[in-house]
């Protein structure tokens, strides 16, 4: 049984230079848990149909981890069952191994996430096991679960631009990675980087490095904004090539390993921001906007207290806004 797909190879869609982008929300699987605690199922369920309409195309909305090890996935299966499904919108679940997968597999997700690190070193301390471990023994458990129950697989490359504990990545590691990756069978491979070590200049050579294998898969891009920089990489990306951007509303996010912990988790491309600058840039995302802000909105009043992100404080660019009293008044006295 092949891996449904619903989207073009990269070698051909990733190309193109114009077309619609597609953004990718992780919000409530990444961000959500980690800065509005203690929500009831409601609550989450509530923010993930309110982020289904917005236009949004694909939502990483849980994990399948152990609640000994993630708490407050107690209730990922209940989450599930009371999502009101679009039709038009991929519901993705971030499983640890094949245990997780056949729990996931088993409720109306449609995708399974699954994470390994380009850095072996960094996916011993994440994961617990060395690449190699998580190349021969977790993913062809998971992929062969996945596929048996006709669900495509998403693959996060973590520190895919660079590790915090032992630097650059040698430059064959992720090619080699993203050809065994689609032998393997994953429908889409995700270049993450973890703690905000890319810039442009390498985001551009890594993704032509990659585009120009022509692999029958999609390659997308998660960049956290750690030293500032990801707005500007996900620009590069989008010259270089790719179509598909991970980000989170309000920048929401849990701490990295590898990165100083903040008072606010945020260390996400806020959904909201690199939307509003797409469309501002005559490249359409398919996102309604005022109703992303409005789920913007909500997350705050979950989290009581106000969250980074631009757009939701500054508005949009079209904005016109009125001139304040006092500052008419100075024009008085200058004439």
């Amino acid at each position: 049984m092949s891996i449904p797909n619903n989207i073009t190879s990269a070698g051909k869609a990733l190309k193109k230079k114009e077309g619609q982008v597609n953004i990718v929300e992780v919000s409530p699987r990444d961000g959500l848990p980690a800065v509005c605690e203690n929500l009831s199922t409601a609550d989450k369920i509530k923010y993930i149909n309110k982020l289904s309409e917005t236009g949004l195309r694909k939502i990483e909305c849980a994990a399948f981890t152990h609640p000994r090890l993630l708490p407050q996935g107690y209730d990922v299966e209940k989450l599930i069952e009371g999502i009101s499904k679009k039709p038009d919108v991929t519901y993705v679940g971030l499983v640890p191994n094949e245990i997780g997968c056949r729990r996931a597999v088993i409720t109306q997700i449609d995708e399974i996430l699954v994470l390994l690190a380009a850095s072996d070193t960094f996916n011993k301390i994440n994961l617990g096991r060395t690449l190699k471990e998580s190349l021969n023994k977790v993913l062809p458990a998971v992929l062969d679960a996945a596929v048996k129950n006709a669900r495509s697989v998403r693959v996060y490359i973590m520190t895919a631009f660079g590790c915090p504990y032992t630097g650059k990545i040698s430059p064959e590691v992720i090619p080699q990675l993203l050809q065994k990756l689609s032998y393997m069978g994953a429908s889409e491979i995700v270049l993450v980087d973890s703690t905000g070590m890319a810039n442009p200049k390498t985001v551009k050579s890594t993704i032509g490095t990659l585009l120009d294998l022509q692999l029958d898969i999609n390659l997308a891009v998660h960049f956290h904004n750690t030293r500032g920089t990801a707005i500007a990489n996900c620009v590069a990306a989008y010259d270089a090539g790719i179509r598909i951007f991970d980000t989170s509303l309000c920048g929401m996010s849990a701490t990295p390993y590898g990165v100083s912990e903040l008072d606010i988790g945020y260390w996400n491309v806020p959904t909201e921001d690199l939307a509003h600058l797409f469309e501002e840039m005559g490249i359409k995302t398919g996102i309604d906007l005022e109703k992303l802000l409005d789920c913007a909105r909500l997350a705050e009043k979950m989290a009581g207290i106000p969250l980074p992100g631009h757009l939701l404080s500054a508005g949009p660019a079209s904005q016109i806004v009125q001139i304040p009293r006092h500052l008419k008044r100075q024009q008085m006295i200058d004439q």
